[in-house]
């Protein structure tokens, strides 16, 4: 029998799910009985040594406390990322762990001697979920869906699919989030109705605005913010105490990882308590070294007030996303019929009742979060599979792409909330006599301004034929497919002739298995007939991990530990 998993990879934790041969869905526990498993690897030795393999899960969550700087949580907003990214040099400054710029300028982290992409880190997650379900169904898993955010961009939906490629896992498709979290819903059974989906998990906040009529589930919207979740609010409530334990002992803590490690853990048990009950009491021995000699055996009540008034810059930043989500699709917030809540970080009632206020009167249905959007991953599994029936999934772009020409001219290609997959076209020429080059850069929009946009990649064609400026037209296409991946491919006008492009690639694990990784340039031509929504830029199946200061060598996911 075929067997396919939905896989939610979350910042935080993650969630495997089936739908049986009935249509029914089922959770995948893990060994230890946990519905999610944590999404942190720890090392505990380098990659290609004889020692010990990696800890994943609860395991390395444990060891997170002896060992911080070998153990990596919240890889997810690491992944796709450039290093010099001013919210990815934020986040580094408060990690335990070591974040580090690859030779492509990628994010990547260090430990034990050598470094690690965030795809890499991924997949070792991933590969864990696999297990999971095949451990559950004691047989072989064909192929999975796996989960994004919404609002990831090309780079970030490109490392995921290099982190399923590492795993080893058949990846179906990728599927967002909110998009997911509809279908975990049964929102294709029930009433006709327009839902807004918002996904507040560990580490981003997804909006969308979805209508559901006779079975046909279509994302109108979306909107997001990569760099808002429950990691922030960690941050927030350790800042206060930080703060106060400096204020009131003359204890700094900063600099003992070790300590601020065990305080981190109470944070995230007290934040838990707080989202059930109230209060909630913090207990930890032998903290650290006082000014006398001792030792400050710390002890703290946090009241749930007190919380909300701390994450008031948390509840702030919701307003916009939500707001922004329904007034792209020409909506206001009050026109919703119904929200659900995705996430874990959707249980705390200060959360349910900003994102209440802010869509107004529709009824607040706080379902599992931690387990719907793999459940929605899973459903869109067997609706492929032919398991479930008269269910039709439509989604969208989030954002607007756009080209740069070597003229300095922008222009907008492919429109936010486009519907996917799709496919545009823009006609570039050449501007001088016997002009042999011609360059453009591709942005992802949120800007009329092309420097406030992220650069997505700078194109070259080459070998033009000899002619006055102006003769020689390119044509540019763009196409996003099912899966939000752009594709760029470019012909001769008229003719309709392929024209080699070659891409001076900005982020990914491609860009290290250049022959010139200081420039990142590959080929990317192809023939006519697979200038469709195949793409030209499929990432090889190979992989790099560099191990200081040696250069860059193939991955081996089997026998890597």
């Amino acid at each position: 029998m075929k067997r396919s998993i939905g896989i939610d990879l979350g910042t935080t934790n993650s969630c495997v799910a089936t739908i049986d041969s009935l249509g029914k869905p089922e959770i995948i526990n893990n060994k230890l009985g946990e519905a999610t498993t944590p999404s942190t690897v720890s090392l505990r030795a380098a990659p290609g040594s004889d020692g010990e393999r990696p800890l994943v899960g609860a395991p390395a969550v444990r060891r997170a406390t002896s060992n911080p700087a070998e153990t990596f949580y919240g890889v997810k907003r690491l992944i796709g990322r450039r290093f010099d990214d001013t919210s990815v040099q934020a986040l580094a400054a408060t990690l335990p762990y070591q974040v580090v710029s690859a030779a492509n300028r990628d994010a990547w982290v260090a430990a034990l001697g050598v470094q690690l992409s965030p795809p890499e880190l991924s997949s070792i997650v991933l590969r864990e979920l696999h297990d999971i379900a095949e451990a559950h169904f004691g047989d072989s898993v064909h192929e999975a869906i796996i989960t994004v955010p919404a609002h990831f961009d090309n780079a970030e939906r490109r490392a995921t699919v290099d982190a399923a490629e590492i795993s080893g896992i058949k990846m179906r498709r990728l599927l967002n989030e909110p998009t997911a979290a509809a279908l975990g819903y049964g929102a294709h059974r029930g009433e006709d109705q327009r839902l807004a989906v918002c996904d507040l998990g560990g580490g981003t906040f997804d909006v969308s605005i979805v209508n559901v009529e006779n079975g046909v589930v279509e994302v109108i919207s979306s909107q997001g913010d990569l760099f808002l979740g429950g990691d922030d609010v960690d941050r927030i409530i350790m800042h206060e105490l930080l703060t106060e334990l400096r204020s009131e002992h003359g204890l700094d803590l900063i600099g003992d990882s070790e300590a601020m490690q065990r305080l981190k853990s109470e944070v995230v048990s007290a934040k838990h308590t707080l989202s059930e009950s109230r209060p909630a009491s913090l207990e930890l021995f032998h903290l650290g070294e006082l000014v006398s000699g001792k030792f400050l055996d710390y002890q703290r009540r946090i009241e749930r007030a007190e919380l909300n008034a701390w994450v008031g810059p948390v509840l702030a930043r919701l307003d916009a996303p939500c707001k922004e989500a329904a007034a792209r699709c020409g909506l206001s917030p009050h026109d919703v019929n119904a929200i659900v809540l995705v996430g874990g970080m959707t249980r705390m009632p200060v959360i349910q009742h900003r994102i209440a206020s802010i869509f107004g009167p529709p009824t607040l249905k706080v379902v599992n979060p931690d387990e719907i959007v793999s459940i929605g991953a899973a459903t869109q599994c067997a609706n492929l599979d032919g398991i479930i029936e008269d269910l039709v999934l439509l989604d969208v772009t989030s954002q607007a792409l756009g080209l740069l020409s070597e003229d300095g001219q922008y222009q907008q290609v492919i429109p936010c909330n486009a519907t996917i997959p799709t496919r545009e076209h823009r006609i570039l020429a050449t501007r001088e006599d016997n002009q042999r080059e011609l360059y453009f850069e591709v942005y992802k929009e949120g800007s009329a301004t092309p420097a406030a946009n992220r650069e997505l990649g700078r194109f070259v064609c080459r070998d033009l034929p000899d002619a006055p400026a102006g003769e020689v037209m390119l044509l540019v296409e763009f196409t996003v497919d099912v899966d939000g991946i752009l594709h760029v491919a470019t012909s001769e006008l008229g003719s309709g002739e392929p024209r080699e492009l070659r891409l001076m690639a900005i982020a990914g694990l491609n860009t290290l298995r250049s022959a010139t990784p200081a420039l990142g340039e590959r080929v990317v031509s192809c023939s006519p007939h697979e200038r469709g929504f195949a793409s030209q830029l499929q990432a090889p199946k190979s992989y790099s991990l560099a191990k200081l200061p040696r250069p860059a060598r193939p991955y081996r996911r089997v026998g890597l530990w």
